[in-house]
């Protein structure tokens, strides 16, 4: 069966290619008449009709090359008679990072953290000594960084000047790169917890597979978010999620807060983070929720993140003597107002709750906070029955032990809320 074809321009030419499909060319500019004509000449071309997508988690390829000055734009080029790709150990695992920082490249596999020369390339000289030169390799000689780390989660990564801050998962560590290397900064203090925490599953018993990082150029930490978390640890049910934060000046782990990250960055010294979808923040749950939350605002209310409130905590340990079994008979401290002793525990005893001085004496109140010469002061109420050597009885005062772990928590909204000290009356226990 015959078939026309009606073209609208002078000069035109079909071509059918080996699949059967058309296509149209022009010999003359614009297809117009008596415009300058153009010779077809030789073009020789290969279809492959067999085509086949070859991943390659371990390589790296670049295009042609971007001037917006001079309007060259080949983006869209990869010409197989260079040499344009670029390609890792493939022994480590895929690539999950690629950062560029001045003239080099970080990449950051499953298993190893590396750096690669950016239009440059390494001599090396007769005695092995290493020298950079210029040449026209777009991605040079790579080079790794000691020690056995990588990541799975790009989403940990952040950046504040020189250094990087990412998760390797596998490890169970938290590692910050520096011109100095690779360092380990969960083992500041947190190795067993992080070693406890973040390789849980969560409650489809998949493994947890989001962590997401930034950095909070307001207070110059690295903040990091666990997510989607569940399971038990010495027997103890674990939280959803864990949000908590490093600082470089005291090389620590400085805090853990209530909120859930979806993303977060700072801009200006100031620190943002977003929150897309329904999240629960300690026994509060949302089903909206703000997507925007900007930190550290003075006017805003305390103890609230995406337009929920909850309460802050302070837990510490009072040791004094730890070697002799004591009587905590009181508990006062120094500060605002609206302080509460949440728990006080030894090794097998437990105090009943101190509200803050500012709650009503009416209700269930067992104990309360009173202000004395400018401190706030309580006895403690035995809230087991049992004391080591001494009185029994639920309520009676005070509790036993060679130390007491104490959580003060605050709830307060408005204003910020200071805690200068805290301090017991305490006596050997007979």
């Amino acid at each position: 069966m015959a078939h026309t074809i009606e073209i609208q321009f002078y000069n035109t030419f079909i071509i059918r290619n080996i699949s059967g499909a058309l296509h149209f060319e022009e010999s003359r500019i614009k297809g117009g008449f008596n415009e300058p004509f153009v010779s077809i000449g030789p073009k020789a071309h290969l279809v492959d009709e067999n085509f086949q997508g070859n991943r390659r988690g371990n390589a790296l390829i670049y295009s042609g090359i971007y001037n917006s000055k001079t309007d060259v734009n080949r983006t869209n080029v990869f010409s197989s008679a260079e040499a344009i790709t670029r390609a890792v150990d493939p022994s480590n695992g895929d690539i999950h990072k690629l950062y560029a920082e001045d003239t080099n490249l970080n990449i950051l596999q499953e298993n190893k953290v590396s750096y690669a020369l950016i239009d440059k390339d390494a001599l090396f000289t007769a005695e092995g000594g290493r020298l950079t030169a210029s040449g026209a390799a777009v991605i040079g000689q790579i080079v790794p960084y000691q020690g056995e780390y990588g990541t799975l989660h790009p989403e940990s990564f952040a950046i504040k000047g020189i250094r990087k801050y990412f998760v390797d998962k596998n490890r169970a560590a938290v590692l910050r790169l520096s011109r100095d290397g690779i360092t380990e900064i969960s083992n500041y203090g947190m190795r067993d917890w992080f070693r406890d925490h973040i390789n849980l599953v969560d409650a489809n018993d998949y493994p947890n597979d989001k962590i997401v990082g930034m950095y909070d150029d307001h207070d110059d930490q690295y903040v990091v978010s666990l997510q989607g978390l569940s399971g038990s640890v010495d027997g103890s049910s674990v939280n959803e999620y864990y949000t908590l934060s490093f600082d470089d000046s005291v090389n620590g782990w400085v805090s853990f807060y209530d909120y859930r990250p979806e993303f977060g960055f700072s801009y200006n010294k100031k620190f943002f983070t977003f929150n897309m979808a329904s999240q629960s923040i300690g026994t509060n749950l949302s089903t909206t929720g703000d997507n925007l939350y900007e930190h550290y605002i003075l006017d805003s209310n305390r103890n609230t993140f995406y337009g929920l409130g909850n309460s802050s905590y302070i837990t510490f340990i009072a040791n004094a003597n730890p070697s002799v079994v004591k009587n905590f008979l009181a508990i006062d401290y120094e500060g605002d107002s609206y302080w509460a002793m949440e728990s006080s525990n030894t090794e097998s005893i437990s105090a009943a709750k101190i509200d803050n001085s500012e709650l009503s004496l009416s209700g269930d109140i067992i104990n309360q906070f009173v202000k004395k010469e400018d401190k706030y002061y309580s006895h403690i109420k035995n809230n087991t029955g049992v004391i080591k050597g001494g009185i029994v009885g639920v309520d009676t005062a005070g509790i036993s032990g060679t130390f007491s772990k104490v959580q003060m928590s605050n709830g307060h909204l408005s204003g910020s809320q200071e805690l200068f000290s805290v301090s017991h009356n305490i006596v050997k226990s007979s």
